[in-house]
Formats: C-alpha cells, sequence, structure tokens
C-alpha cells in the first residue's frame, strides 16, 4: 500500500461531512492486478503527478456509476495531458476499505476530458479558470 496524497476535503461537496478519513492511497492489488495490467504506459506518465491530482483536482465529479466513488480531473501542463484518478472514498469504519483508494487512473484528450465532465457525473468543484 502507498501513501499518495490528502484528499481536500473542501473540495468534496457533500462527501466533506462524510468522508473518514483525507488519506488517499494506492493499494499493490489496485496497482499491480489492475493499473500496471491495463494502463501501465499511462500510470509511468502519470505518477510523478499523483498527489498533485488528488491533492489540487481541477475538477471532481461525483460518479454516477459507483457509489461513493469520485473521478478527479487535473491539467497536467509539463506533459500535455489530462489526468483521471477515480477513487472509492472512505465513508463508513470499514476494516476492507479504511482509507480513500485509487481504482484506476488513465490520460484523457480534451475530447474525453470533456465527455467525462458532461457524463460521467454531478460535478462536486470545478476551478473557476479551468478551460474545458
Amino acid at each position: 500500500m502507498q501513501y499518495i496524497g490528502k484528499i481536500n476535503k473542501n473540495k468534496l461537496g457533500s462527501y466533506k461531512k462524510r468522508i473518514m478519513t483525507e488519506e488517499a492511497i494506492l493499494t499493490d492489488e489496485r496497482l499491480n492486478e489492475h493499473i500496471l495490467v491495463k494502463h501501465k504506459e499511462e500510470y509511468e506518465q502519470l505518477k510523478p503527478y499523483l498527489r498533485e491530482i488528488i491533492e489540487n483536482p481541477d475538477v471532481v465529479l461525483e460518479d454516477n456509476r459507483y457509489e461513493n466513488t469520485l473521478i478527479l480531473l487535473k491539467k497536467i501542463s509539463a506533459i500535455q495531458k489530462n489526468g483521471r484518478i477515480v477513487i472509492k472514498i472512505a465513508v463508513a469504519q470499514n476494516k476492507n476499505h479504511p482509507k480513500n483508494s485509487i481504482i484506476t487512473l488513465m490520460k484523457l484528450n480534451n475530447r474525453t476530458w470533456n465527455q467525462t465532465i458532461k457524463n460521467r457525473g454531478h460535478i462536486l468543484f470545478k476551478k473557476l479558470d479551468i478551460n474545458e
């Protein structure tokens, strides 16, 4: 298990009062059995920016597909890519899920970025100066 960073509660809308911890982690299981299998190249490019995406996202969406799941989006100018992290939020005392856990991550082009914002859930936070 890797500690990635702290989620900013002020960007979580109604989850602000429900979240059990601000800590965000990446489990060995998700890294080795999903991310490195399906998104290895993307992981290598986004790895240096994971903390930045978690701690300072440009957009936070409440995922409309999965309960207690958020989508964090960040434009990363240094690599001219957009990063997306899907994270399961710890909202109750649960020994199997004690921390906010990264489920997956990927890079997005601008078209997919806009489609994600439009179609994947309710916007909880959006930077005022972000271009779509």
